[in-house]
């Protein structure tokens, strides 16, 4: 029996973590993939469900906004690409109801290439998936968006990118970065500090300003009043008789 619409549009398609809406709609600047310009709101997929490649999977999906995502409907993007393409060429033929600008149209296919790189790269993907893949998916919507804006604020703390820093040691488990998961090291010794909350805040404030793990920033204002110390400190002197 041949598979209905519904069957197929239906097919594969579930509910994705909160990592991967986290993952994809922050690449790309946030912005849509295909307009460029429009903040993402929602996982699109570059090769619809309804066609024979289309899978409800994390590298068939882009960030997109909800209007190119109605407009774009059943074709992958190529194919929308080249509808809007003759639309322009042939205004009197209907290739495509809604155009995007034509300079906009001609980057697509680049602007989808780049960002599928980008949510392909394995340490990026991984981070997301370290950081947010034990974090309960929210139902609806828009409480994935108050988490896709409570990464997006972490983020914007660090002065690069954490999963390009220094990996302390391989893991498939945790996250071991070295810019924001620093207390993995093998030397690393917790202590606690003394802070008035309003002084730890700035200290926190400090560490993602100069690209530093918060206990490696310590270390680092700690480390030249050891040395200051050790300096100072008068020569030990030997007990131990001659023999």
């Amino acid at each position: 029996m041949a598979a209905t619409e519904q069957q197929v549009l239906s097919r594969d398609r579930g509910s994705q973590d909160l990592w991967v809406w986290i993952m994809v709609l922050l690449a790309n600047r946030r912005c849509c993939v295909y307009c460029n310009e429009a903040q993402s709101e929602t996982l699109e997929h570059e090769a619809p469900l309804a066609g024979d490649h289309g899978r409800d999977i994390w590298w068939n999906l882009v960030p997109a906004c909800d209007q190119c995502n109605w407009w774009k409907a059943r074709r992958n993007a190529a194919e929308w690409q080249r509808d809007m393409k003759l639309q322009y060429a042939h205004p009197e033929l209907p290739f495509a109801r809604n155009l995007l600008p034509l300079r906009t149209v001609e980057g697509i296919k680049d602007r989808v290439a780049q960002v599928q790189r980008e949510i392909q790269d394995p340490a990026r993907r991984h981070w997301f998936h370290h950081h947010y893949g034990h974090e309960r998916t929210p139902r609806r919507r828009s409480e994935k968006h108050v988490e896709v804006e409570r990464c997006a604020e972490e983020l914007e703390r660090y002065r690069y990118p954490p999963w390009t820093s220094e990996e302390i040691r391989p893991s498939k488990n945790y996250c071991m970065r070295a810019l924001c998961c620093g207390y993995q090291r093998k030397e690393a010794v917790p202590e606690y500090v003394t802070l008035a909350k309003a002084e730890r805040e700035d200290l926190k404030r400090m560490a993602y300003e100069r690209g530093l793990y918060l206990g490696d920033l310590i270390g680092t204002l700690v480390r030249p009043e050891i040395e200051k110390w050790r300096k100072d400190r008068p020569p030990v002197q030997d007990t131990e008789p001659d023999s």
